[in-house]
């Protein structure tokens, strides 16, 4: 009876905690941005709402930040960190004296951001549902981030507690299986809905603040070898000593010499869906050395392929000559055969000049900023 008594005492506490934190919100809010630098936005209605400090958050919101980060503090406490160029849906959140009723479901759609769950106990871990294009997160730790890039790839890391330790554990899952993580920096790597989440594996040298947008463009080196691993492991598994057919063995009628050595680079080369192309895309696409005319074009300052420097990729489709760039926004163009061009581009990270045929019937100038 004296242990009845004591539970609804710490319910009519947490409930009492929760109606005075209420007090200060109109009845739609569900928390407020505490802390925002540069730029963002609240999208609401389809209405933007310029980021300012204690602007309060409402269900469906959709947050959004351009060249800026936003901190956002949900009535539990719980905390939704969001890094540049980042978007999340803020899609259901219900608080009740009973947490095991409460809910909270988020979706995070691009950017980086990072989640840690109230300190108040209102919402059971169970109820938190946030999910990417590709993934679905079940929260049993606290604190976590998720780097999704335009294709819904998404990258989750387990992060520390206060103290170094674990903060608990997640789950992540989709159509092609189900992953836990369960130690300090374990992440996983998810590329299409129906593919697997990659086998955790543990990144070393790196702190919650070294998390970013860059770690899907190039990830840590332990996920990527993590890929290699199992992109090797499907190989063999797929290719049994049975399923060679010795009749087919024509190696030797072969004449090396005719073989055509400029292998043609195409956009299905940077296909973003691939697994491959998170691994490298130098050791794909980098072929400065093997091509110096693309067809009927005479390019000067970039080669076919990705060029490492300027970020382009440069590739023929149908005839015309396609450069293409994804780094803080997507540069593409698309010139018909035999055109003569001269490409300006000043970017954050880069400027140079690309020409084709030694010639300026064609100018464009790109300015891209923050």
């Amino acid at each position: 009876m004296q242990q009845y008594k004591l539970i609804s005492k710490i319910q009519t506490a947490i409930l009492s905690t929760l109606l005075l934190v209420s007090n200060s919100f109109a009845d739609d809010d569900i928390g407020s941005i505490v802390e925002s630098i540069g730029v963002g936005q609240i999208l609401r209605n389809n209405e933007e709402i310029k980021v300012l400090n204690n602007i309060p958050v409402q269900l469906n919101d959709v947050a959004e930040t351009g060249k800026g980060k936003m901190l956002i503090e949900f009535l539990d406490k719980a905390q939704l960190s969001l890094k540049e160029h980042t978007e999340v849906l803020i899609d259901e959140v219900y608080y009740d004296a009973d947490p095991s009723l409460s809910k909270m479901t988020m979706k995070f759609t691009m950017g980086t951001a990072r989640f840690a769950s109230g300190r108040l106990g209102l919402v059971n871990k169970a109820n938190i549902d946030i999910s990417t294009p590709t993934a679905s997160i079940a929260i049993r730790g606290t604190d976590f981030t998720t780097t999704v890039d335009e294709l819904g790839r998404s990258l989750i890391i387990l992060l520390p507690d206060e103290n170094g330790d674990p903060s608990g554990e997640i789950e992540v899952e989709n159509l092609g299986g189900v992953v836990t993580l369960t130690e300090v920096y374990q992440a996983t790597m998810v590329s299409t809905l129906d593919s697997a989440p990659t086998r955790p594996v543990k990144i070393n040298g790196i702190t919650p603040a070294s998390i970013d947008n860059m770690f899907i463009v190039s990830p840590p080196q332990e996920v990527k070898d993590q890929i290699q691993e199992e992109l090797a492991d499907e190989q063999n598994d797929d290719k049994g000593f049975l399923d060679i057919d010795f009749l087919e063995f024509d190696e030797l009628e072969k004449d090396a010499l005719e073989e055509e050595t400029d292998l043609d680079f195409t956009e299905l080369d940077i296909d973003e869906l691939d697994v491959e192309y998170l691994i490298d895309v130098l050791d794909i696409l980098d072929s400065k050395d093997l091509f110096d005319t693309l067809g009927e074009f005479d390019i000067k300052g970039a080669a076919r392929g990705f060029n490492d420097e300027s970020q382009y990729n440069v590739f023929l489709q149908d005839g015309s000559l396609v450069l293409y760039r994804n780094v803080n926004g997507i540069i593409r163009i698309k010139l018909a055969a035999g055109g003569n061009f001269t490409l300006d581009t000043i970017t954050p990270t880069w400027s140079g000049i690309i020409t084709g045929n030694d010639s300026e019937d064609i100018l464009i100038y790109i300015n891209q900023v923050n």
